[in-house]
């Protein structure tokens, strides 16, 4: 081998491993968007969100009914596709909305509606371990809920999702909910 060869052979070995060192560092320390690491690593929102982003403004409704249009704060578990008919979207057992805010919201009230598949349902709902409310709905049929969430339970950051978990004891689906500013 020439010495040309040698040196372009050390070359590219130091090039190679320099590159490799590089995308060892970047798996160490990934550089990505909060919801790509939510529904590809972490895998705990249902639906990709094309916007990359989980805020949401108090007083958007959060519709459960479109098939095309899907709700992106929807955890992975509990919840099904939404329905084709435009019915809403089934939940079963454990689950919730993930959410990101910009501003303290204040006390919130939270609308939603739904249908009970069974009678005697029950439907807990929770924040952390700052508040829990259960309802219990006996007849099968259209539902709408309304209750107040206290001020100071929501982590206004961007970067910090807000877990509102649901707990069922059986089926239910959502067509809607709602967070808006108690007035």
């Amino acid at each position: 081998m020439t010495r040309s060869v040698k040196i372009l052979f050390v070359l590219v070995f130091f090039v190679l491993s320099g590159f490799y060192l590089y995308v060892l560092n970047l798996t160490r320390h990934p550089h990505m968007s909060m919801t790509f690491k939510m529904y590809y690593l972490d895998q705990s929102i249902h639906f990709w969100s094309r916007n990359q982003t989980l805020a949401y403004i108090p007083g958007t409704e959060m519709s459960l009914v479109p098939f095309r249009e899907r709700c992106f704060y929807l955890s992975r578990v509990g919840w099904d596709i939404p329905e084709k008919d435009g019915s809403g979207t089934l939940f079963s057992g454990d689950g919730g909305l993930l959410f990101t805010l910009h501003s303290e919201p204040g006390v919130l009230t939270l609308l939603s509606n739904f249908n009970t598949l069974s009678d005697h349902t029950e439907l807990t709902i929770s924040v952390g371990k700052a508040w829990s409310k259960t309802f219990t709905f006996d007849k099968a049929g259209p539902q709408h809920l309304s209750t107040q969430i206290p001020a100071g339970i929501f982590t206004a950051d961007p970067e910090t999702p807000n877990y509102v978990t649901l707990h069922s004891n059986h089926i239910m689906k959502f067509q809607s909910f709602n967070f808006t500013r108690a007035e």
